[in-house]
C-alpha cells in the first residue's frame, strides 16, 4: 500500500502529528530513561497511543542520536532534546578520527532497534520515524558558520564531511526498516541557509543516495519558507514534503505533484503551545475543511510541538484532525 492509498481508506482526516517530548513529561521517564530501555520506549508509545491517537505511531524522536554515537558533546536536558554543545570537525584530518557507526554492533542503536520491533509487535499502525538529514548533520558536526564557508573556500572538506553524514544517515535508515519501520521523515532545517543553486549537488544527491536503498514511505521535512526549495527536494525519491506553518498550504497544493503527500502544516507554537482548546478545534476543522478536496493531503504539525504544549490541546488535535468531514461541518456551524 502506498501512503497515498494509505490516507485515503475512509472519508475523514488523517493526521500525522510532531508530539516530541510530550511523552516524556507524561510518563515521568527522562529523555534517557526511555532512550536505554526497549520497554520503556513501548510504555510511551503505547500511552501516546491511548492519550493522542493518531494515525501513526512513533519512537520518541531520535533526536541527536547520530552526534551522541559520534561522540560529539551534547547538553541533555531530562526532558527535552539534546543540544550540541560544540562542533570537533574542522577539517579533513578531524573527519578522519570519526567512523560510522554500525547499526548492530554500536549499543544505542542496538537498543533502538529492539525498541522499534518491540512497538510493532504490540501497536498495530505504521511505524514513523524523523532523522536528522546529511547536510543538518554536517552543521552539527562542523557548525553553521564553517561549513557555510567551506562550500566556497573548502568544496574537497563539505564533499567529504557530506559523503561520511550520507554513509551514516544512510546506513542507519537500512537498519530501522529493517526492524519494520513503515515511514522516514528526513528533517534538514539547516538547508534554508543555502542558496538554491547549491542544493542539487549538496542536498538533492546526498538524500537520493539515501532514499534509493529505502523501501518504505519516505518524507523530507525543512523548517521555515520553503518557496523556492521543495522544487528541489520532488526530484528526490519521496513520497511527501512537510511544510512549515508559515507556508500557505492551498497555494502550496495547488501546484504540487499530484502523486506525492504534502504534510502539515497548524501551529506547534501559537497554536498548539499557546493557542485554547476551542482555538485548536477550529483551527484544525478549518483546515481540514480546506484541504478535504485534495486527496494528497496529511495533516501534520508545522514542525514538532514543545513539551510544555497543553495535553488539552494535544486531545482536540488528535479529536478534530481524525474526525470525519460531517463531524467537522458540525464543529465550524457551531464557531
Amino acid at each position: 500500500m502506498t501512503l497515498m492509498e494509505y490516507i485515503n481508506q475512509e472519508k475523514r482526516g488523517y493526521l500525522l502529528p510532531f508530539m516530541g517530548a510530550s511523552g516524556p513529561i507524561m510518563t515521568g521517564k527522562t529523555m534517557e530513561d526511555i532512550y536505554s530501555s526497549p520497554q520503556e520506549q513501548l510504555i510511551l508509545a503505547e500511552k501516546m497511543n491511548e492519550k493522542f491517537p493518531s494515525d501513526f505511531i512513533y519512537a520518541l524522536d531520535e533526536g541527536n542520536i547520530f552526534c551522541d554515537v559520534l561522540g560529539v558533546p551534547l547538553k541533555k536536558p531530562e526532558y527535552d532534546f539534546s543540544m550540541v554543545m560544540t562542533h570537533p570537525v574542522k577539517s579533513i584530518k578531524d573527519l578522519e578520527k570519526l567512523e560510522i557507526p554500525d547499526p548492530y554492533t554500536n549499543e544505542r542503536m542496538k537498543i533502538n532497534l529492539k525498541s522499534l520491533k518491540l512497538i510493532l509487535e504490540n501497536i498495530d499502525k505504521p511505524l514513523f520515524v524523523s532523522l536528522q538529514g546529511p547536510f543538518t548533520l554536517a552543521v552539527q558536526l562542523a557548525g553553521a558558520t564553517e561549513l557555510l564557508k567551506a562550500t566556497i573556500k573548502n568544496p574537497d572538506f563539505v564533499k567529504k564531511l557530506l559523503e561520511f553524514t550520507g554513509e551514516v544517515v544512510d546506513r542507519y535508515a537500512r537498519a530501522i526498516v529493517g526492524a519494520g519501520v513503515k515511514m522516514i521523515s528526513i528533517a534538514e532545517p539547516s538547508t534554508v541557509m543555502l542558496a538554491p543553486k547549491k542544493f542539487p549537488m549538496i542536498v538533492v544527491d546526498n538524500l537520493n543516495k539515501i532514499f534509493e536503498n529505502l523501501n518504505c514511505w519516505k518524507c523530507v521535512h525543512i523548517c521555515g519558507d520553503t518557496t523556492k526549495i521543495y522544487p528541489y527536494i520532488l526530484k528526490t525519491k519521496i513520497d511527501a514534503f512537510s511544510f512549515d506553518q508559515i507556508m500557505d498550504m492551498e497555494k502550496i497544493i495547488e501546484n504540487f505533484p499530484k502523486d506525492k503527500v504534502v504534510i502539515g502544516n497548524l501551529d506547534p507554537v501559537y497554536l498548539l503551545g499557546r493557542g485554547s482548546v476551542q482555538e485548536v478545534a477550529d483551527k484544525t476543522a478549518e483546515l481540514h475543511e480546506k484541504m478535504k478536496k485534495y486527496n494528497n493531503y496529511l495533516m501534520g504539525f508545522g514542525c514538532s510541538c514543545a513539551n510544555t504544549a497543553p495535553i488539552e490541546n494535544l486531545e482536540a488535535v488528535s479529536k478534530w484532525g481524525r474526525a470525519n468531514y460531517e463531524e467537522i461541518r458540525e464543529l465550524l456551524k457551531n464557531t
